[in-house]
């Protein structure tokens, strides 16, 4: 059984199920590696303009499978002693760079529990839509370790610095309404309705202008590192190629027609 079923719809949507449901979609076996390829094979392919990811079974991704550290040390990445002893971000780190600059829309559905680096992995996404039967949850301090997956670069941009302090100090697990409270989720539905609204929002996403996509999605990142001044700056570079792009020259005409455009 494969540790992932990937599937892209017909609107551009690529589906990943994570699929150690026997394991809690823990970061072992093939799993990460799965991941990377589909979000770096997805990334040059214009048949994909967005991305859902969620899980089978009871969780989203219980972190690192403490049976089997090897997915999560070598999974996409070197495989002899050396090189891992010179593997500066590891294959969780080059899951989580994968997902987060694929240039395409990210939704994770959480479907339950996300804990540890499973956390982590779920905040590099754009949007989280959690299920309410959703749980979250740092937990690192409770096994004696430090944050990875870049929970401690993503968290405290989600809730803050004390609030994120709070989450790792405690390693305490949040419900899905408390993490809509603190920003770590945009929305709370129904366990059986996770899925449908995943994908209606991915399909509206994937209906928008993709260069025009892309471009939002660098301009919503960079904003994180740049000074007003910078960003100002690199708003009106997009904003002068958009204005010059066939993609705008449909918008307008399909403005001028009062019609949907068809981005093609």
């Amino acid at each position: 059984m494969s540790d992932t079923i990937i599937e892209t719809t017909s609107g551009g949507v690529r589906v990943i199920r994570l699929n150690r449901p026997e394991r809690m979609n823990s970061l072992g076996g093939t799993l990460l590696g799965d991941v990377v390829e589909a979000f770096i094979e997805g990334a040059t392919n214009d048949a994909v303009r967005a991305f859902v990811v969620t899980g089978e079974g009871r969780a989203w991704c219980a972190g690192a499978d403490l049976l089997d550290m090897g997915g999560v040390g070598v999974g996409g990445g070197p495989r002899n002693p050396r090189a891992t002893a010179l593997d500066d971000i590891g294959a969780v780190g080059r899951a989580v760079l994968a997902i987060y600059n694929c240039n395409k829309p990210t939704i994770a559905a959480v479907n339950g529990v996300a804990v540890g680096g499973g956390f982590g992995l779920c905040t590099a996404f754009d949007v989280r839509v959690a299920s309410e039967q959703a749980r979250f949850g740092t937990i690192f301090i409770k096994r004696a370790l430090a944050p990875d997956c870049g929970l401690s670069w993503f968290l405290p941009r989600l809730v803050g610095p004390e609030a994120a302090a709070d989450l790792f100090y405690t390693g305490r697990i949040v419900d899905a309404q408390e993490a809509l409270r603190l920003g770590i989720v945009s929305r709370v539905v129904p366990h059986e309705a996770l899925m449908d609204e995943a994908m209606k929002l991915a399909n509206e996403y994937a209906r928008q202008a993709p260069s025009a996509l892309t471009l939002t999605r660098r301009a919503l990142q960079r904003s994180a590192v740049l000074t007003l001044e910078q960003q100002l700056e690199f708003e009106w570079t997009n904003q002068r190629t958009r204005l010059a792009s066939p993609e705008f020259q449909e918008a307008l005409s399909a403005f001028r027609e009062k019609r949907e455009p068809n981005f093609s």
